[in-house]
This record gives structure tokens, C-alpha cells and sequence, in this order.
């Protein structure tokens, strides 16, 4: 069923607070957790090459290749391929001529941006469909695998959705059970006193309309269209500057004419939750400046991380959306990542898990990904328990502080009255984190004020352990159902959470913060919490059985693959002191993990710094100042131009390195506002390295490694500790506290030198979990 048949036809300033506000705010089927990677016709398209494609092909015969989406995960019936003539042929491509399944196929025709003629064909059948392209006396064909516009392609069987959010977004009632609703194309335009307004009438332009005042639209009416509808059960938007209205959508040469300059933006929401609902936005959708440079933006409901915590669905998403874009805009040179926070671990886990999606990525706020990080969350949660218990309120705020590894204690505040509430499935659904995050909320975009308005998932329809255990559950691990399995004595999916042999306070131990009798009562009465995440006082523990899914699905991301291949620019804004849960290590713990083998840094990676302006709070700092405009997308596009137009010698990281950018390399702002740049101001003296000092969490003070991968440590004895080649613990213990303490771990203390249980390699890129 094609998209036209389901719907009527298709025809930052990015300001790092919007992705800070994101946060709080924000028929065939594999088995559960064993996904697949993509075979022949599968694989990854070049990863600058703006599209994801089925391969290589032989240049001296004529081509037919997919440009708007890979060939195996075409959807809504339509598909746009390029014609390649022979190399040296002087046949005119846009003479050839389609058949589709044997029958001659209507085409719309057109020229893209790399200078390839494309064609355009709609009405493709559900599953396989050959094209066949013919010029002259040549032949070729493709075969592509056409799915309902209502997904799946990859990600597994759906996840339940009995929550439409069509009426909340004034697209009217949802049409069926998938939540899909009519598109709208909207307008709007900038104003002379610098508003943006509503333009009913795109054929008439206002008195107050605007013009872009510089840049390469400078003079043009600066009037955006906005196409608003649901594809993959998710509600999207696309964004474009469109000076002269009325030029059709869909016909690909007026759009290479309106302003748009070839380029994607993709833009990802932050947070990590889990509504089973349609969802909702927590970013700007349309950020004017950038429009007006001429880049197009898109992003969906299934794209915000606090809507569901799922990469892979986000992944799809967004796959689908661009092939819409494609096919009604033309395909884009590159795709551009943007978003931060929860929308930072989307970009690095798809540019990981599925290349060419993504051409750069610009991450800021970042985290690594969902997995690696929660057990610093859980363990925040349970070290404030044991603070506020008798035998944990007599530590100070300085022990305390060291305890958790953080520059501020009311970083665990945070993690506690927020996400790490995703470990209970009666209370972890989303809209309940934002009240918990109270004027944090305040000022989202797009109209969420917190979620008022916005439909949640009915008390009848949660998990409740006592009356409802068939009821969802609002867990980071249930949402990835179809990556990690189901645990069959539950039926709940796996639970990859442990904290077995973690000496908690390892680092305030060494160093004299707090002394072996608080530590050991500290080891002793830290607990865990059961499958519904509710206290216990033994530890949690999990299995290679249960974790090895984590990894070989690709849920954590790491060096060597297909993440070393792409431009990324990571904006940490530090606000390490004021309490915030974006702590500086994350960033640093990408760059460790995607160190190379010789130990050196990545030369895609680069790691940007912005200070928050002194006497500001923590809300000040979500809500106003810190930005970096549209600088980290246009040197990110600066950089795949460059990268593209490089013929010279050297496998890919070469040229990565070759290309970049100056305005890329590692920076961070003095004091003063001196922006100071170099390849090695985090590792020397002076103010990047001392005005912003790297931090970590419970784990890191616990002896983990700074790169912080591993979900369930390798024991090593308990009499390791105190004699072991790695000495771990290096203050005195008397006798009864060495029993104390061996009697506690005899299972043994974490050997953070090993591999974690269940490490393992992923099964690499495009797995496939079904649909």
C-alpha cells in the first residue's frame, strides 16, 4: 500500500537549552534479542554518501540503484533510484525507461544534487519488486523489498500502542489502530520585528514578511514550509525554507530551486522513556537560522528518546522519514545528526548499529548510550537510600561527594528524582519522570508544557505487581524487548542490571575521605532492587546469558565499526558543579572507547567545551545562554564537503583527519571567552583541562575505567584487594575488618582490568530483529 493511498498526497538556532529541556522535559520475525545482521543487498552505502544504498556495482555497465532508502527496507509503495549511465557513455539517463514487476512503470523524473537522474516510482506491492531500467541496448535491475508505511522494517515485531497522539498535534483523530492520521503542510514565516508567524494563505505574503538578511538566501522571502503526518506509528516533521509557495511537492527540480541547499538536518530528542504512546516532541522542529542557511530539518514523535527508550525503532524512524524526504524533496547530499542528551546516544548508537542514516554527527550533552550508563543511574539511587538511612545520614557532603564519584551530590539528586526511576515499571512511564523534574519542565517547545495536554497511558493499561502484573511495563529494558529477549520465568524482558563485587567507595576509601568501618558498612548495607525495582538488601545479579544480548545487539557502543568512519562533534557544556546529570566524563568516555589501537586519539572525534557564565544556577543554564547558534552543523557539513571532495591516498581515517576542518579540531572557551583550540588541550595544563576538570559516578569511584562499558564485572578473590598485583585497596584494614570484608565478598571483588561478563563483540551493523 503506497503512502498516497493512506493519506492525501505528499506533496539551532540550535540552542544546546532545547536539547538540556529535552531531557527533563526528556509477518516474518527473528527471534527476541537475535537480531541479524543484513546480508547481500543489505549492506551499508558509503558512510558520507548521504544515503543508505544496496552496495557496490559494476561502473561499466549501467546501473539501478535505490538513493531514497536501502533497497531491502523500502516502505509506503514508493521508492526514487538512480539511473547511472556506463562510465564514459554519453546516453542520456532520463531517456531510460522503467518497468516495475514486469509492467511498464510512470516515473517522475528529475535531476538531484550530486548531479544523477532519478526517478521516482510509486504503486510498488508489498514485499520483493524488480525494476528494471533500460538504455539503449543496456539493461539492469534492482530489487527492492517494499514494507507498509506503518513499519516495521528491523526492529521487531511493534511495540503495544494504545495511546495516539494525531488530536494533541491538530492532526485529527487517529484513522486506525496505528495511529495514522491525514498530512498537513503548514506555513509560516519571519517577521520584521523578528516573530514568527502563522501563514494561512502561502499565496499571499504579508506586509510584515520578512527577508533573510545574509547568508546564501540573503534577500529571499523568508517563508517555511512545514509537512506535518505519521509514518512508522510516529509523528513527523519536515521543515524547509519556501520563499515562492505553490511549487508542487513532489516534483524534484522546483526544490532544487527554493533556497534548500541539499542538506539534512536530523534532529533527535532527548530523555529516555518509556510511554507506549505516539508521543510528543521536546525540541524545536523548525529552527529559523538554520532554515534560513538553507538546511532542511526532520524529526519525529519516535524520535524523541523520552517517548520510547529504543534506538533501533528511532533508527527506523528515521530511515523511513528521510526516504520521504527524499522522495518528495530529493535525496540529501548529507544527513546531518543533531540533538543532545538522549538525543546525542541516538546519534552515536545509529551511526554505530546502522551507517549511512547518518553522515556526521553532532552530539551535544552527550552519553555513550542508555545501557553503559545505567548502572552509575541505579547506583545513585541507591546510595541516596542509604544516606537517608540511619546508618548512611551521619556522612558528610564532602564524603558523600566522593562516595559518588561526582562534582556535586545533587547530580545523584537528579539521576534519583528523574530516569532512575525507569528501573520501577509501575512509575518509570514518562510523563510521570517530567512531573518528578518540576520547573526544570517549564518553557518546553512545541506546546508540551510539561505534558499537559498530552494523552499518557491509562493506570488500567500499566503494570501494577500486586493488580495488574499483565499491564505494560515502563522499563528502559521493556522497551528493547525485541533486542534483549523475554526472562521465560517472567515473561518480562531480561533485566541486564548487577552490581555484584563493586566496592562502592573504593576511590573516597584511598583516598581518606572515609575510613574502612564506613566503607564496609557502606558494601554492607547497599542492597539492589528486584525485577519491579523495588529495594532489596541482597545485590542485584544477572548472567552472560542475560547481559551478552547488550553487546551483540550493539546497545553499547565502541571503537573499530562503522562509528570511526564518520565526522562527530560532541558539545559538553560543562555544568559539572551546579548538580546536572550531563557530567563532562561522558564525552571523554566516548573518546576512550573510540581511542585507536595504538592508544591515540580517533581523528573524527572531536570534543567542544562551553562554560556556563558565573552565577548562574543550574536552571539558568537549561533555560537561556549556553550556544553554540549554527556552528556545529555547518562545520560539520564543512567537513563532509571536504571529505568528499578528497581523491587522495589513505584509507578512511586519513582522510577524516586530512578534511577536518580547523573550526573543528578540540576547543573550549577561557574564562575570558578566548576560544582556545589544539589537539591536545585536555591532556596539558591550562584552561581547558583545568577550568573543566573530569569528574565520573559511582562506578568510575568504584574502580571502573574511565571508558565505562562493562554492565557486570569479572571477580577476581576478595584477597585481591589488599595482595593482589593491582593492590585495589591501599589503606590499612585490622584483622576483624579484613574478615569483615572478605566474609562480605566472597564471591569475590570486580577485577575492572577483564573484559566484562558477557562482552562481547556486536554481530555488526543493519541487524535485523523482524517485523
Amino acid at each position: 500500500m503506497s503512502r498516497t493511498a493512506s493519506r492525501p498526497s505528499r506533496r539551532l538556532r540550535f540552542v544546546i537549552t532545547v536539547a538540556l529541556t529535552g531531557l527533563v522535559a526528556g509477518a516474518c520475525s527473528s527471534s527476541p534479542g537475535s537480531g541479524s545482521s543484513a546480508g547481500p543487498g543489505g549492506s551499508a552505502g558509503s558512510p558520507a554518501s548521504g544515503v543508505a544504498t544496496q552496495g557496490t556495482r559494476d561502473p561499466a555497465a549501467l546501473g539501478v540503484e535505490a538513493v531514497s532508502t536501502k533497497a531491502d527496507y523500502v516502505s509506503g509503495g514508493d521508492v526514487t533510484v538512480a539511473i547511472l549511465p556506463p562510465a564514459g557513455s554519453s546516453a542520456d539517463a532520463s531517456t531510460a525507461t522503467l518497468t516495475v514487476g514486469g509492467k511498464p512503470a510512470t516515473a517522475r523524473m528529475g535531476k538531484d544534487r550530486r548531479g544523477r537522474t532519478i526517478a521516482t516510482l510509486s504503486g510498488l506491492a508489498d514485499g520483493a519488486n524488480e525494476i528494471v531500467a533500460t538504455l539503449g541496448s543496456s539493461t539492469a535491475s534492482l530489487t527492492v523489498t517494499n514494507h507498509p508505511v506503518t513499519g516495521p522494517l528491523f526492529s521487531g515485531p511493534k511495540i503495544p500502542m494504545p495511546v495516539c497522539s494525531t488530536e494533541a498535534y491538530d492532526l485529527g483523530p487517529a484513522t486506525d489502530a496505528d495511529c495514522s492520521a491525514p498530512t498537513k503542510v503548514r506555513w509560516r514565516y519571519r517577521a520584521t520585528d523578528g516573530s514568527t508567524k502563522a501563514l494561512p494563505d502561502p499565496t499571499a505574503k504579508p506586509a510584515d514578511l520578512a527577508t533573510i538578511a545574509d547568508g546564501p538566501n540573503k534577500g529571499k522571502a523568508f517563508i517555511v514550509r512545514e509537512e506535518q503526518g505519521v509514518i512508522n506509528r510516529g509523528i513527523y516533521w519536515i521543515n524547509v525554507l519556501d520563499p515562492e509557495p505553490g511549487a508542487p511537492a513532489g516534483a524534484a527540480t522546483p526544490w532544487n530551486d527554493s533556497g534548500w541547499n541539499g542538506r539534512l538536518v536530523y534532529q533527535f530528542g532527548g530523555g529516555c522513556g518509556t510511554t507506549y504512546t505516539q508521543g510528543f516532541l521536546l525540541l524545536n522542529s523548525a529552527p529559523m537560522d538554520v532554515l534560513a542557511l538553507g538546511y532542511a530539518t526532520a524529526t519525529s514523535t519516535l524520535n524523541t528518546y523520552q517517548v520510547m527508550c529504543n534506538d533501533v525503532l528511532s533508527a527506523e524512524t528515521a530511515l523511513m522519514v528521510k526516504e520521504h524526504f527524499a522522495e518528495t524533496y530529493g535525496p540529501p547530499v548529507y544527513t546531518i545528526g543533531s540533538g543532545g542528551s538522549g538525543g546525542a546516544i541516538q546519534q552515536y548508537l545509529i551511526a554505530y548499529n546502522y551507517p549511512g542514516i547518518l553522515d556526521a554527527v553532532g552530539a551535544t550533552l552527550p552519553f555513550p548510550d542508555a545501557f553503559s550508563i545505567a548502572p552509575g543511574v541505579v547506583d545513585c539511587m541507591l546510595l541516596n537510600a542509604y544516606y537517608r538511612s540511619d546508618a548512611g545520614k551521619g556522612l558528610s557532603e564532602a564524603q558523600r561527594g566522593a562516595i559518588n564519584g561526582q562534582a556535586s551530590t545533587k547530580t545523584c539528586d537528579f539521576w534519583e528524582s528523574t530516569f532512575a526511576q525507569n528501573i520501577r515499571p509501575d512509575s518509570g512511564c514518562a510523563l510521570d519522570i517530567l512531573a518528578n523534574a518540576g520547573d526544570m519542565i517549564k518553557g518546553l517547545p512545541q506546546g508540551t508544557g510539561g505534558g499537559s495536554g498530552l494523552p499518557k497511558l491509562p493506570a488500567d493499561k500499566r503494570y501494577d505487581p500486586a493488580t495488574n502484573r499483565s499491564g505494560l511495563r515502563c522499563t528502559m529494558q521493556d522497551s528493547m524487548v525485541n533486542q534483549l529477549g523475554k526472562d521465560p520465568a517472567t515473561g518480562f524482558a531480561r533485566r541486564p542490571v548487577d552490581n555484584t563485587g563493586v566496592l562502592y567507595g573504593l576511590s573516597a576509601l584511598n583516598a581518606g575521605t572515609i575510613t574502612p568501618d564506613q566503607f564496609l558498612d557502606l558494601n554492607e548495607r547497599i542492597g539492589g532492587t528486584d525485577v519491579d525495582g523495588r529495594p532489596t538488601k541482597e545485590r542485584m545479579t544477572t548472567t552472560a546469558d542475560v547481559i551478552r544480548p547488550v553487546y551483540e545487539s550493539g546497545r553499547v557502543i565502541e571503537g573499530g565499526g562503522p562509528l570511526d568512519t564518520v565526522p562527530i562533534i560532541t558539545v559538553n557544556v560543562y555544568t559539572d558543579d551546579l548538580g546536572d546529570i550531563h557530567d563532562r566524563f561522558r564525552a571523554f568516555s566516548v573518546r576512550e572507547r573510540l581511542k585507536r589501537p595504538d592508544g591515540s586519539m580517533a581523528p573524527n572525534h572531536m570534543v567542544w567545551t562551553r562554560g556556563v557564565p558565573k552565577g548562574q544556577t543550574l536552571i539558568d543554564a537549561l533555560t537561556g545562554t549556553v550556544d553554540v547558534g549554527t556552528e556545529l552543523v555547518t562545520v560539520l557539513d564543512d567537513w563532509l564537503t571536504a571529505l568528499d571532495k578528497d581523491t587522495g591516498s589513505g584509507d578512511r581515517t586519513a582522510k577524516l583527519e586530512r578534511s577536518r576542518p580547523a573550526k573543528a579540531i578540540d576547543n573550549c572557551l577561557a574564562e575570558d571567552g578566548t576560544r582556545i583550540s589544539g589537539l591536545d588541550i585536555y591532556d596539558t595544563p591550562g584552561p581547558c583541562r583545568d577550568r573543566y576538570p573530569v569528574h565520573g559516578d559511582p562506578r568510575t569511584a568504584a574502580g571502573a575505567p574511565l571508558r565505562n562499558d562493562i554492565g557486570k564485572c569479572q571477580l577476581q578473590p576478595a584477597a585481591n584487594a589488599f595482595d593482589g598485583a593491582a593492590k585495589l585497596i591501599t589503606v590499612p584494614f585490622a584483622e576483624a575488618q579484613r574478615q569483615r570484608f572478605a566474609s562480605l565478598f566472597a564471591a569475590g571483588v570486580c577485577d575492572w582490568s577483564k573484559p566484562g561478563v558477557g562482552q562481547v563483540p556486536s554481530k555488526g551493523p543493519w541487524q535485523d530483529f523482524g517485523h
